[in-house]
């Protein structure tokens, strides 16, 4: 994929491999992507909002209707900007969270009002993928055409 101009949504979630999120904005933007971020709740338990945005030079965004704008809402507005969205890391919780076509935070309510193709990353304990309910889940994900 061409990174050149892409706009990437970037969403870092709660796991021990949360930090190499850094590394990844730095890398997309070295290859001229632009990039916006959304923190999920878990994911500020292990990276700042400050770290993201000294990096990657824009607004993170964590909550559904934190814009200064009421009018704004950031799930529609992030979901119709970016041409392509990035989930890592994906947990065993995220993906059946997803599979159930949950939206109650910004993350997954953008990645719902998108048309847009979604990438997750899952990262978790092997036993934790490898699990009957986990491998169900994402290949609910897969049957239902959700990650083109």
């Amino acid at each position: 994929m061409e990174l050149k101009q892409k706009k990437i949504l970037l969403i870092i979630g709660g796991g021990i491999s949360s930090y190499k999120a850094l590394d990844l904005i730095r890398l997309l933007k070295k290859n001229q992507a632009t990039i916006k971020t959304i923190l999920t709740p878990n994911g500020k338990k292990f990276v700042t909002e400050l770290s993201i945005s000294s990096i990657s030079e824009e607004k993170v965004y964590s909550d559904l209707f934190s814009s200064n704008d009421k009018s704004k809402m950031n799930h529609i507005f992030l979901a119709r900007w970016c041409d392509v969205i990035l989930y890592l890391p994906a947990t065993a919780n995220t993906i059946a969270r997803l599979a159930d076509g949950k939206a109650d935070d910004l993350a997954l309510t953008t990645i719902l009002a998108s048309t847009k193709q979604t990438i997750l990353v899952p990262a978790m304990n092997t036993k934790m993928w490898l699990n009957k309910f986990t491998q169900n889940n994402f290949r609910r994900l897969l049957e239902n055409g959700f990650l083109n």
